[in-house]
């Protein structure tokens, strides 16, 4: 045996903690009841063997009966003995509880002092059964009482006349070391639930200044997932109170989505009597939107861990908060977590962006590259040097050709590249829209004359000034313009549109041509893609024309929209402010690129008749 005190509870001598079982000593709220279960019935003992002499000098030696009588009374010393032995607690109380009514029979059946002693028994019988706070051994023994209560009646016989009635004086004896353990038994109930009161006060102590020294909110719940209680002042740190989460609100603050997760891990929990565990997000906020026009709730990931609520007391197990939840803020490291797995997926998407780039760039430079060493070498090689001028002036059209081929595609590469890292600067200055849409379509008028496109001018000649980055604009709209000639097939149409919009002009370039499926528009506008890709695609390019008009928008303040579909043509609309100067204190990064799915317009009939009519000769 150990000696063990604890703090908040009054030390016990040291001959009641050695008849404590050991199971007990580190447990002061059961070792105050052992105690308290010892010491009364001790007591209870040495007030019986002190009315002893007293009775022998009253009435003589003791009869057989008397003996039986006395031996009965010394039952509580046998449960001391079992608790002292076991630490079995519930044990000892039913053999005192049944100690006490077999006194009671015994007394009854052997005298005439029913009403004065053994019905003191039977009370005290009941006052222990009640104090064990076991409702099946209080019902028991009441149940007993009542029999013997009611067998006791009906027993009214000459037998139990002719017994020898006892006398005061005899009743007062035994009364008295019965009265005497009735207070006992109150005085250290007291003091039992006073330990109690101590131990969980400090228990609630030490687990408010351990959440608020770690952060945690920890909550009870019961199994229905409602909170019953929570421990405490985490939960304030996010501007809740306990109203917000008890009961349940603290279901209700979990997001839709959780919701399972939560109730399996309470049920888990619960079942399997385990630490459990489950990410949720939990409604701390609400603030409104960017818009301002309704209010959004504000969610924060929390790592919930449950633990099943068991507590063993002399074999069973009471439970009346069955889970322990601790919730733990991780939305910091979820955010670290989510952004590293964007970023991870954007330098995936630019490697694979870049090597289709390579891909394409190469073919964009060799074409040009063997045409002007081919034609180079020829015209440098005495022997096959054509002797026409006319054929020498052809070939020195096509080196030149070719070069201006490769200027422009590095002069795009470097564009991009100025826009990509922030160094791309625009020169505003006042000029007229109309004026600079007839020089771009007059230079693509013969490109779209040598596709058999047409191209349309349907815009006012005269227009408000805009103020921004001349050659930047031009290069936005000769970019849209070859685009849209080039993915239009002979017989197609290219229009040029421009309009006021309020404080913008809206510059719209549409065509008839093949357009876009709906998966190749949510990744319009990035570097180096190209829509339906592969290295023998019928267009030549490096897809870097959009993405050149998306960042020399964004430099202007302006917005894009594209709207488009296969076999159903596209539409570019490009907004760009009046003034540049006062959007580009705002304007960040490249412009984003809205886009609208266009569904596939059913064919001509004369075309269904014509691809009927090839079919036919193939076969």
């Amino acid at each position: 045996m150990r000696n063990v005190s604890h703090a908040g509870s009054p030390a016990s001598p040291k001959w009641i903690e050695r008849l404590t079982h050991e199971s007990v000593a580190s447990r002061p709220v059961e070792q105050a009841r052992h105690s308290a279960f010892i010491v009364t019935r001790l007591m209870l003992a040495a007030s019986v063997l002190a009315s002893a002499p007293v009775w022998t000098f009253l009435h003589g030696a003791p009869s057989l009966r008397e003996a039986a009588l006395f031996a009965l009374s010394l039952t509580p010393l046998l449960a001391v003995a079992v608790l002292a032995r076991t630490g079995a607690l519930r044990i000892a109380q039913t053999i005192s509880i049944f100690g006490w009514l077999s006194l009671a029979v015994a007394v009854r059946a052997t005298t005439q002092g029913y009403d004065a002693v053994s019905l003191m028994l039977m009370t005290i019988a009941l006052l222990e059964s009640g104090l064990t706070l076991d409702i099946g051994l209080a019902a028991a023994v009441a149940v007993a009482a009542i029999v013997l209560l009611s067998l006791d009646a009906l027993a009214q016989d000459e037998t139990v006349q002719a017994l020898q009635p006892l006398r005061a004086t005899d009743i007062l004896i035994c009364a008295t070391p019965l009265l005497f353990y009735v207070a006992m038994l109150s005085i250290h109930s007291l003091n039992a639930e006073k330990t109690r009161e101590r131990a969980d006060k400090r228990h609630t102590r030490d687990m408010r200044l351990l959440t608020d020294a770690i952060g945690d909110m920890v909550i009870h719940l019961d199994r229905t997932g409602a909170v019953s209680s929570i421990v405490g002042n985490a939960h304030k740190a996010y501007g809740l109170e306990q109203r917000d989460l008890i009961g349940r609100g603290f279901f209700q603050r979990v997001h839709v989505a959780d919701r399972p997760a939560f109730l399996k891990m309470l049920s888990d929990a619960i079942v399997d009597e385990t630490s459990t565990h489950a990410l949720l997000r939990l409604q701390v906020a609400a603030s409104p939107n960017d818009s301002g026009l309704y209010v959004e709730p504000v969610f924060h990931y929390f790592d919930a861990r449950a633990c099943a609520v068991v507590v063993r007391t002399d074999g069973e197990v009471a439970a009346n908060d069955p889970v322990v939840c601790i919730l733990r803020d991780v939305t910091a490291a979820r955010r670290v977590e989510e952004e590293m797995a964007v970023a991870h997926a954007e330098r995936e998407r630019a490697t694979a962006s870049k090597s289709r780039f390579l891909a394409n760039v190469s073919h964009e430079l060799r074409t040009p590259l063997n045409a002007i060493i081919g034609f180079s070498e020829m015209l440098a090689n005495e022997e096959l040097v054509p002797t026409s001028p006319e054929k020498r002036y052809e070939y020195a059209q096509i080196i030149s050709g070719s070069g201006h081929h490769l200027l422009e595609v590095v002069n795009t590469i470097l564009d991009m590249s100025k826009i990509e890292v922030g160094s791309m600067q625009i020169y505003p200055e006042p000029f007229v829209l109309p004026a600079l849409l007839d020089s771009c379509c007059d230079m693509m008028q013969l490109k779209a004359d040598q596709s058999g496109v047409a191209l349309a001018r349907k815009y006012a000649s005269q227009m408000e000034e805009i103020v921004g980055d001349k050659r930047a604009c031009k290069q936005i709209i000769l970019n849209l313009l070859s685009n849209a000639v080039k993915f239009t097939p002979a017989g197609g149409q290219v229009t040029a549109r421009a309009r006021p919009e309020g404080n913008f002009l809206a510059v719209t370039i549409s065509d008839t041509g093949v357009g876009i499926s709906a998966q190749d528009l949510a990744r319009l506008g990035d570097p180096f893609f190209q829509a339906n890709a592969s290295l023998d695609r019928a267009y030549e390019g490096t897809g870097l024309g959009l993405s050149v008009v998306r960042g020399l928008v964004g430099l202007h303040g302006g917005s894009i929209v594209v709207e488009s579909g296969l076999k159903s043509g596209t539409c570019v609309t490009v907004r760009l402010p009046l003034d540049c100067r006062q959007a580009q204190e705002t304007a960040n990064g490249a412009a984003k690129i809205e886009v609208i799915a266009r569904h596939a317009a059913p064919a001509p009939a004369n075309e269904l008749v014509l691809e009927q009519e090839a079919v036919k000769k193939i076969a």
